[in-house]
């Protein structure tokens, strides 16, 4: 349940920023919540799962997240670069979260929507929400006193 529960907030999460975004388009098109899931799903699903989750302990098996098993499924164990998907998984996050709340200011600045200030709060507590869900799979993980980007060490 744990792993369904993780899962569903991310797409809700991740869903949220995505709408909060829509009205930045390119003619006609939401540009940059395109490329924000596209960019998210591709580092998300393959780029991180390659680098990190081939050579973690739970490559194969069900982790926090159940992404050790999809490694597994899709490539070949210690075939990625620990210490690069570190470093992406670094900017992916970072990405994930700091890109909707600067596109929603932007666009409160623009034209005032109590709809996109509402949206903008919830992805701020999720945000927060998400920091101690991580902090808690951290907890759990069999790899939290040697992966560098462990939120917890003993």
């Amino acid at each position: 349940s744990w792993v369904v529960g993780q899962n569903l907030f991310f797409i809700i999460y991740f869903g949220i920023g995505f709408i909060g975004m829509l009205s930045l388009e390119t003619y006609g098109v939401p540009s940059i919540s395109l490329i924000y899931l596209l960019f998210l799903f591709i580092m998300l699903v393959f780029v991180l799962r390659k680098h990190l989750c081939t050579n973690c302990y739970y490559y194969g098996k069900r982790c926090n997240t159940g992404w050790g098993k999809l490694a597994s499924y899709l490539f070949k164990e210690k075939s990625g670069d620990y210490k690069l998907g570190v470093k992406l998984a670094g900017i992916t996050w970072m990405f994930a979260a700091v890109i909707p709340i600067i596109g929603m200011i932007f666009i409160l600045l623009i034209n005032f929507s109590n709809y996109i200030l509402i949206l903008l709060l919830l992805f701020i507590m999720l945000s927060f929400l998400n920091f101690l869900i991580h902090r808690r799979s951290c907890s759990n993980c069999k790899m939290r006193d040697i992966c560098p980007a462990s939120m917890v060490k003993r």
